[in-house]
């Protein structure tokens, strides 16, 4: 017996800091709004409470399967001693800590610099309440992490907070120095599991995973494609593909915008990602692997970077 680990940090973030700590803070807020909000959900309305036909989704949705969600700065360590359920649900979270602020790389105020935006400050003058409109950077919360099996418990140590003594949880085992080394393997924001963490999914599991072609016996969480919904036919589930601009577009907005830097691998992998996840998403569950490959060759197309991806081998 064992558990699943999963060591997830915050891609770019130290170099956000260094340009604007308060920015910065900002995208960890993201992730911290999206846990909250699925806390205080499966309070209010558990997973068992939902009807079948919306079972599936729900689920996918929630965090029931996390028994450990332990924050450090901005990296975080998660335990499950669910494989399939956590795999879908991490990557739902993953997904929603982006979505959250996606809008603004989709349609940014400047191409060149599609994290700009514009916050509003509030003071107070002469009794009244002064709007003032500022600058800000929405930087996006994307994760690189990976996961492992095996050898993981919690256990509670001494530490000092507020220079009172406490106790704090921590996770340790062999999994756990398994999946931090695992995060360092691939550039972008990748979940990377090894053989023997694949090798406890099931079908269903494995659904949203793919082996990475650049990397033997290593596999990664699509987790771009749990922002599309199973549909029951093909009519609906062609509708669907359309919620793919909503992820493609602003990856590429933010590949061109850090074109020619050092940042430029992990958003260009972020688009591959994205393209892999639709990909296998309607092909596993629709059967519509060649309409999507087409919608997905004309938004190629209409942005210029067909000569750089290639799309036959997905």
């Amino acid at each position: 017996m064992g558990n699943i680990v999963a060591y997830i940090d915050l891609l770019a973030f130290s170099n956000h800091i260094r340009e604007n700590t308060n920015d910065a803070l900002m995208a960890m807020n993201n992730y911290n709004t999206i846990l909250s909000t699925k806390i205080r959900d499966e309070l209010l309305n558990p997973v068992s409470s939902y009807p079948n036909e919306l079972y599936e989704l729900a689920k996918m949705h929630s965090i029931d399967s996390f028994d450990f969600f332990l924050p450090f700065s901005d990296s975080i360590f998660l335990m499950s001693s669910d494989c399939n359920s956590f795999i879908i649900q991490l990557g739902s979270f993953v997904l929603q800590s982006f979505t959250l602020t996606s809008h603004f790389y989709k349609n940014p105020i400047d191409l060149s610099n599609p994290e700009k935006g514009y916050i509003n400050n509030y003071t107070i003058k002469e009794g009244e309440v002064v709007v003032d409109q500022g600058e800000c950077n929405y930087y996006p919360a994307l994760f690189r992490g990976g996961l492992a099996f095996g050898e993981a418990f919690p256990i509670e140590i001494s530490s000092v907070v507020n220079k009172q003594p406490a106790r704090t949880k921590v996770i340790t085992g062999q999994a756990v120095v398994d999946a931090v080394k695992l995060e360092t393997c691939v550039k972008g924001p990748r979940l990377i599991l090894d053989q023997n963490v694949y090798n406890q999914l099931n079908n269903d599991a494995k659904d949203y995973c793919r082996l990475i072609p650049e990397k033997p016996n290593l596999y990664e969480i699509l987790w771009p494609a749990m922002e599309y919904v199973r549909q029951k036919d093909q009519w609906l589930c062609a509708q669907e593909i359309g919620k793919m601009h909503d992820l493609i577009q602003p990856a590429y907005n933010l590949w061109k915008a850090y074109n020619h830097t050092p940042y430029s691998a992990h958003y260009f992998n972020f688009v591959e990602l994205i393209i892999a996840s639709t990909i296998q998403f309607f092909d596993k569950r629709c059967g519509l692997k060649d309409y999507t490959k087409s919608e997905i060759a004309k938004w190629m197309d209409a942005n210029e970077i067909k000569d750089k991806i290639d799309i036959d081998k997905y």
